[in-house]
């Protein structure tokens, strides 16, 4: 089993990063509650606050791909697109640690 890094980069309208942040806040609740196999997942909100870059590891693609497919997932892309909160499509990049270290906090 490989571990899975992932940048999902969501661009923002003007003015509807507070609410997307909201909405992932909620949505990071669930997943730490219910996806054993979702290591981290972390909000980032740009300085010019017009995108969202979450940073996530998974355990294996295929607890990746459970996350995406998660009823609770999808419901948070249906208010992303109900209240027209994005300027276009979730920008997902699958990356792997190639040097560096994780932190010294």
């Amino acid at each position: 089993m490989s571990q899975v890094d992932l940048i999902a980069v969501i661009t923002v309208k003007p003015g509807k990063a507070e609410r997307v942040v909201e909405l992932l806040k909620e949505l990071a609740v669930f997943v730490k509650e219910n996806e054993p196999e979702t290591l981290r997942y972390h909000i980032n909100l740009d300085s010019k606050k017009d995108q969202i870059i979450m940073l996530e590891t998974y355990a294996s693609k295929a607890a990746m791909g459970a996350h995406g497919q998660s009823k609770e997932f999808k419901a948070f892309q249906q208010k992303l697109a109900d209240e027209d909160l994005v300027g276009g499509p979730m920008e997902l990049k699958a990356t792997k640690a190639m040097g560096g270290f994780e932190s010294r906090l």
